[in-house]
């Protein structure tokens, strides 16, 4: 097998010595703080993971997925979606991952979770196969969607200086933004307004405090209706 995950028909014959895979379901949840982004993790006999279950039968897989996330964080996330099925042999088992990206708003410090902690994507080391590649694409996805969808205001408090919105964009490109462009391409979308108070950086003068307004997103057509039927539950 390659670091693609592709498996070679003999080598799954020889996992469990059966050609039928495991199922697990894992969920890669991102926070932006202190001009890093961090993956919530568990531990699990000693082993450092992302958080994972098995289909249950009951639930549908985003539901079970929502409900796992949701046990760590000990309170709701702000963005989720399925982000990719992948095949890979961890510790001599054929598994397929059903994996789902979510994105939690954080202020100066991510709020604890309930199970697990937060690490920064620059100290993960150790973790399986299968948990880095799922990290990896959801990180990619991520980046991808900043371009063209709003989910980056998810990773924000329900108030924000643009300059703080600026600074989650740019934590999570890796990269520096032109501050005058990013404010006119963040002004003309539409769904930010003013609530009126302000905040103050340090010694700079305060800066007006913004809110993101969801229900005028044109960008909620990526997702189809069913699969956030259930977000509220």
């Amino acid at each position: 097998m390659d670091r693609t995950g592709e498996i070679e028909p003999a080598q799954r014959m020889n996992c469990l010595g059966t050609a039928t895979p495991e199922v697990d379901i894992r969920v890669a949840a991102f926070t932006v703080a202190n001009d890093q982004i961090s993956v919530l993790l568990d531990r699990t006999d000693g082993i450092q993971q992302l958080p994972r279950s098995v289909p249950n039968g009951v639930e549908s897989i985003d539901q079970q997925a929502r409900n796992l996330l949701r046990s760590h964080l000990g309170y709701p996330e702000r963005y989720m979606e399925q982000l990719y099925t992948l095949t890979v042999v961890e510790m001599g088992v054929w598994r397929i991952v059903v994996s789902s990206v979510a994105l939690i708003g954080s202020e100066d410090t991510p709020t604890p979770p309930a199970r697990g902690r937060w690490l920064p994507v620059s100290e993960l080391d150790g973790l399986s196969m299968g948990d880095e590649m799922v990290i990896e694409y959801a990180l990619f996805r991520v980046r991808s969607k900043l371009d063209y969808t709003t989910i980056g205001f998810h990773l924000l408090s329900e108030e924000f200086t643009l300059s703080e919105l600026q600074a989650a964009y740019e934590t999570v490109l890796g990269r520096k933004l032109d501050k005058r462009n990013f404010r006119r391409r963040m002004s003309a979308l539409g769904i930010l307004t003013v609530t009126g108070s302000t905040r103050r950086d340090g010694s700079h003068r305060p800066a007006r405090l913004y809110r993101y307004q969801p229900e005028q997103d044109s960008s909620d057509y990526l997702t189809p209706p069913w699969a956030t039927a259930q977000e509220g539950s």
